[in-house]
């Protein structure tokens, strides 16, 4: 499509440290629709728990494939559990 973004095809998931990584998938393991591939750890922010920031592909799950770039705000909260902020299409 005319001026659709198309994403390089080489990008491999990063490596997240390991607190984060489980949290990240035990998210995304109970979201249904799409499946999402961490390429770009961007940072953090001390709120009230942390805010993680991440850069996904996020494939929906639909036919034919779709797949976009989102960025993802985790939150870890002080007790540990961890939820999704937002995600949001770049």
């Amino acid at each position: 499509m005319f001026g659709e973004m198309e994403l390089n095809k080489n990008l491999k998931s990063v490596n997240l440290p390991q607190r984060l990584a489980s949290g990240f998938t035990a998210l995304t393991n109970e979201m249904t629709g799409a499946d999402y591939k961490p390429v770009l750890f961007c940072g953090t922010q001390v709120v009230k728990g942390m805010n993680y920031y991440l850069i996904c592909v996020q494939t929906l799950i639909t036919n034919p494939v779709i797949k976009k770039l989102v960025k993802m705000t985790l939150n870890e909260s002080p007790d540990g559990a961890f939820s999704v902020v937002s995600i949001e299409r770049m």
